[in-house]
């Protein structure tokens, strides 16, 4: 059967199957990936499969092993165009004859090749693979993304040591977006021994809101807008003010005028920087 398609045709038709599989089971971006990594695996070593179709379910269901999606395969089998018994053979053929293994993938490999490609000094590496250490201890690392948490590790170390190394460089090594590194590095940072007070504070205004968007996210989305607006026309702001107080500030500001959840304490708490911080800034946009 494969001799009349070219690979390219082939890889194309097994990466649409999988993207409709996965999105159809809400697996994560991951997973997808995962299986259509697993399907070039099946077309270098020439193997000689019945179907396309049942490689597509049957690599989901390896990747959704893999990446620890709680997805069953009676899941699998419901949105394939095969059998769950041909699912299952398949996987089991292909972990054999192939050694594709199905075991959840795990963050060290990334980490590692993060420390490689960043070119860590023995001391950062070092940081590195005991920071994740100690995340896997606390469980930081449920329910993420292998990938996810190397990235969250490694810019927790670039972060760390002041480096000069963007957020987009992390994700883009990892094939994350920068928000899911922006969202996840910090709870990785407070593993670190001798961090700064500096290090562990927003740098940018447009990571204060992130933040402020995923901790308060009963509140209207447009109040985030609402203080980006305040910020991006204040006259007041200088560079000397800290992001964090500047867009918490504002936050609180149009929370307050809203009738909205969090107040200062809450919103400092979540910035990193003190009550009395987020007071003072909130009380210069309220004039604004």
């Amino acid at each position: 059967m494969r001799g009349q398609y070219s690979d390219r045709t082939v890889l194309l038709y097994l990466g649409s199957e999988v993207e409709r599989m996965g999105t159809a089971l809400g697996a994560e971006e991951e997973t997808m990936r995962d299986a259509i990594r697993i399907c070039g695996e099946v077309l270098r070593a020439n193997y000689a499969y019945d179907s396309l179709n049942s490689v597509a379910g049957a690599t989901v269901y390896l990747a959704c092993t893999r990446q620890n999606e709680p997805i069953s395969l009676p899941d699998i089998a419901d949105v394939s165009r095969k059998s769950q018994k041909n699912i299952q053979h398949l996987g089991a053929k292909l972990m054999g004859e192939l050694g594709i293994q199905p075991t959840p993938v795990e963050p060290d490999s990334y980490l590692e090749d993060g420390i490689e490609e960043f070119e860590f000094t023995a001391a950062q590496a070092d940081d590195a693979r005991t920071i994740l250490e100690r995340g896997k201890e606390r469980n930081l690392h449920s329910g993420m993304a292998p990938t996810t948490v190397a990235g969250s590790v490694l810019y927790a170390v670039v972060k760390k040591y002041n480096l000069e190394i963007r957020q987009a460089d992390v994700a883009e090594l990892v094939n994350k977006t920068s928000v899911s590194i922006r969202n996840n590095y910090r709870d990785y940072l407070q593993l670190a021994d001798d961090v700064t007070v500096e290090a562990l504070a927003p740098q940018s205004v447009e990571e204060v809101f992130g933040l402020i968007q995923a901790k308060f996210d009963n509140n209207p989305a447009v109040y985030v807008q609402d203080a980006q607006h305040l910020v991006d026309n204040a006259e007041h702001i200088s560079d000397a003010m800290s992001p964090a107080g500047i867009a918490g500030g504002a936050y609180l500001a149009v929370v307050k005028a809203n009738g909205g959840d969090g107040d200062a304490k809450m919103v400092a708490d979540t910035v990193g920087v003190t009550a009395h911080t987020i007071q003072k800034h909130a009380e210069r946009f309220e004039h604004v």
